[in-house]
């Protein structure tokens, strides 16, 4: 009798582990033809960013809705990637950084560090638009991924990342150097598109080393390749650097011819920055001819349509959206601490429940019948105090959430209120800004008489008063009728 108790006994203990220490998974299998299909969507959408940043959206969207349908968690993961690609192109920076947020929770879900160290490059595209030191961080952070994996098309592509940054910061001998890198690894493994943006860059350092006759063989070379291959992105921006050749080398006819050329490739991207860039390079160009009026009225175009407040404005709110999605990564991983604290807890109880079931049947063996009436009540006790334990926990995970979406509430009504403002600013206050600058060129070169003069600015200055004075009130006011006004 006693063996047979125990055996029984064995197997009641060895069902609990199984039921509390394994969890139950319920993985989706996704159709092996469906999978393919959302790759070959995704591999589709990424190819076409430098032609067709539209269609790259549509396509990426269309695959990001049949992985939806099968939880194909890397499908819905590189869909979102692709579309802040396409974003970034379009200049919709902000709906590309959300994009790339979403991308980089699939990749994580699914324990994909490779998909997310792409993301993190992507990021570092954004930053680069304003903040060197940020960009350099999320583009080391990919590199140090992409090393982990040997993956040679990441890592050249992170090096030209990183000269650029270099470039910008005047290292152009260095940013040289890790370009050239990067042209014989894409020349390595057959990537012509990457080596088109790759000439692009090269041109452009020896562009900025004074080295006007290489960079001018270079990017010709570049051009051609990338209008055999339809890059409209690419083509715009080489014709954009083969005009800052031709300006250096005073040839005012290139130059001129160039630039209309790219801009009608900037027109078709529909990219707000690169047509920015070409309204400035219109004003360099009419500058240097001394053609003051055009210069005027092309500098003021450029500061209508941008500023560099804006720019900066935007870095603050990819800061603050980065910072709000870091809150929910964190809200989600204390959700899973308290999820593996009450599964603790619950097998702990559980485990003691069958500690004190073993001893009582052990009693029942040496001891008596009487004695099983109170182990029963301690056990009863055992259980009530584990119910107790976790409706605590219940309580304390129900009161996190309220906080964090408390706090996650107050954080986008912050970055709403800095964008409105920002928005306001740039709009409002650049405007004169701009004439004043144009009134400064047009008395430097006599174009203008004093009293002329005097006038204009006291028109803008008094201009830039009433803005200075709105803008003060509104953020005096109450948030909600500030955001109503603005």
């Amino acid at each position: 009798m006693m063996y047979k108790l125990l055996i029984l006994n064995l197997l009641l203990l060895s069902n609990f582990e199984y039921g509390f220490c394994i969890e139950p998974q319920t993985r989706n299998v996704p159709n092996i033809a469906l999978t393919q299909k959302i790759d070959a969507l995704n591999t589709d959408a990424f190819g076409s960013r430098l032609t067709d940043p539209k269609r790259t959206i549509n396509k990426a969207t269309e695959a990001f809705y049949l992985a939806k349908q099968i939880n194909y968690l890397n499908g819905k993961a590189e869909a979102c990637r692709v579309i802040g690609v396409g974003q970034y192109y379009l200049s919709k920076y902000e709906k590309a950084l959300d994009k790339y947020l979403e991308a980089i929770s699939y990749f994580e879900q699914n324990n994909n560090l490779k998909g997310a160290g792409k993301v993190y490059n992507n990021i570092g595209n954004l930053y680069l638009l304003n903040d060197y030191n940020k960009a350099f961080e999320y583009y080391n952070k990919s590199l140090v991924i992409a090393k982990k994996f040997d993956s040679k098309p990441e890592i050249a592509g992170l090096l030209i990342n990183i000269g650029i940054i270099q470039m910008k910061k005047k290292n152009f001998t260095d940013a040289l150097d890790k370009f050239q890198i990067s042209m014989k690894i894409f020349q390595q493994i057959d990537a012509p598109v990457l080596v088109v943006q790759c000439m692009q860059n090269i041109g452009e350092a020896y562009n900025n080393l004074k080295q006007y006759h290489q960079a001018e063989t270079v990017l010709k070379e570049a051009f051609a390749k990338a209008q055999a291959q339809n890059l409209n992105y690419t083509v715009a921006g080489i014709d954009l650097t083969l005009t800052n050749v031709y300006l250096n080398l005073n040839q005012f006819d290139k130059a001129e011819e160039t630039l209309k050329s790219g801009f009608k490739y900037a027109k078709v991207m529909q990219n707000r920055d690169l047509e920015n860039d070409y309204t400035y390079a219109f004003f360099q160009l009419e500058y240097k001819k001394k053609n003051y009026f055009e210069a005027l009225n092309y500098l003021k175009k450029n500061y209508t349509q941008d500023s560099a407040y804006y720019r900066q404005s935007f870095s603050k709110r990819i800061t603050l959206a980065s910072d709000l999605f870091t809150q929910l990564e964190n809200r989600r991983k204390n959700e899973r601490t308290i999820a593996q604290q009450k599964y603790a807890t619950t097998l702990f109880g559980a485990s003691t429940i069958v500690a004190g079931l073993l001893l009582a049947l052990a009693f029942l063996l040496f001891i008596n019948v009487k004695r099983t009436k109170k182990s029963n009540k301690e056990l009863t006790r055992l259980n009530a105090e584990v119910s107790l334990q976790k409706e605590n926990l219940d309580r304390i995970n129900h009161h996190l959430e309220d906080i964090i979406d408390e706090r996650t509430r107050d954080l986008k009504v912050k970055n709403k209120t800095l964008s409105d403002y920002s928005l306001h600013l740039s709009h409002q206050v650049r405007g004169p800004i701009a004439t004043l600058k144009g009134i400064v060129y047009l008395q430097e070169n006599d174009l203008i008489n004093q009293a002329e003069c005097i006038k204009l600015i006291k028109t803008c200055v008094f201009n830039i008063d009433d803005q200075i004075i709105s803008m003060s009130k509104m953020l005096n006011e109450d948030p909600d009728t500030n955001a109503a006004k603005i």
